[in-house]
C-alpha cells in the first residue's frame, strides 16, 4: 500500500497546494488502507492477552457473527488505554515526502477524546465507501497518508508485531548516543522477557526503538 501512494507522488508529488488533490486511484487505495485497519483491529482484539477486555470480547463477538462493519470507536475504548494510539505510543511519527519535506503525523489524535470521536480520515473513508460518488474529493492526499500513518502504526505498537519485525530486522532497538543512536544487538530470550514485562503493565517495551519503511520513520527515543 506505500508502494501504490509512493507510485501515485510519482505523478502528483505531496505538497501543500495538492494536500487535497483527489482521484478514483486513491478512492481505491483509501478504502484498501481502512480494510487493512479493521483487520488488524479484530486481529489485536484476538491476542490471547486481551481476552479480558471487555471492548475486545465485544469486537470478537460481532466478528463471530460475520458482522463485517467496523465501529472503530470500539478500537478507541479497547486499544488507546494499551497503547496510547492518541501520541503515537509517545514516539515520533514522521513521513518522509519528497517535495514536502518530514511531516509528522497522529493518525488517532482523536482517541485522546472523553466521547467516542472517529479520525476525519475514517469518516472520509466511510462516506466514500458508501457514497463515493458525491463524496470522491474526499478520496484525497492528506486523508490517504493519514490512513496509511494509522496502519503502519498498529504494526509499530502491537506487541507480537513488534516480536515479529524486530525477527525480521525491520524494528531495532537502539540507544541514544552523542552523534544520535546505536542500534543494540539482544538475544531474542531477553526480547521476549521486555515485551512480557510490557504486556504485563500495559507499557511500551522498556528500551528506545525504531521502525522504518520507503515513507515512515517511527521512533520512540
Amino acid at each position: 500500500m506505500e508502494d501504490d501512494f509512493i507510485r501515485f507522488m510519482e505523478y502528483v508529488p505531496y505538497t501543500a497546494n495538492n494536500a487535497k488533490v483527489y482521484s478514483p486511484k486513491l478512492i481505491a487505495l483509501l478504502l484498501q488502507i481502512c480494510g487493512y485497519i479493521d483487520t488488524v483491529f479484530k486481529e489485536m482484539a484476538k491476542f490471547k492477552e486481551f481476552q479480558n477486555i471487555q471492548e475486545c470480547q465485544k469486537i470478537n463477538a460481532l466478528a463471530s457473527k460475520d458482522y463485517y462493519g467496523f465501529d472503530i470507536t470500539l478500537a478507541q475504548s479497547a486499544f488507546e488505554k494499551i497503547y496510547n494510539l492518541s501520541s503515537n505510543n509517545g514516539a515520533k511519527l514522521v513521513a518522509n515526502l519528497e517535495w514536502f519535506g518530514d511531516k509528522e503525523l497522529t493518525p488517532f489524535a482523536t482517541f485522546n477524546s472523553k466521547t467516542k470521536v472517529s479520525p476525519s480520515w475514517w469518516e472520509a473513508h466511510q462516506e466514500v465507501k458508501h457514497f463515493w460518488a458525491t463524496t470522491i474529493q474526499k478520496a484525497n492526499m492528506d486523508n490517504t497518508l493519514e490512513a496509511l500513518s494509522g496502519a503502519f502504526l498498529l504494526n509499530a505498537v502491537h506487541y507480537p508485531s513488534i516480536r515479529y519485525l524486530w525477527k525480521l530486522g525491520d524494528l531495532d532497538l537502539v540507544q541514544k548516543t552523542m552523534d544520535g543512536y546505536e542500534i543494540i544487538r539482544i538475544p531474542e530470550g531477553y526480547l521476549d522477557l521486555l515485551l512480557n514485562d510490557a504486556i504485563k503493565k500495559r507499557k511500551p517495551i522498556a528500551y528506545h526503538h525504531i521502525l522504518d519503511s520507503r515513507l515512515f520513520a517511527y521512533e520512540r527515543m
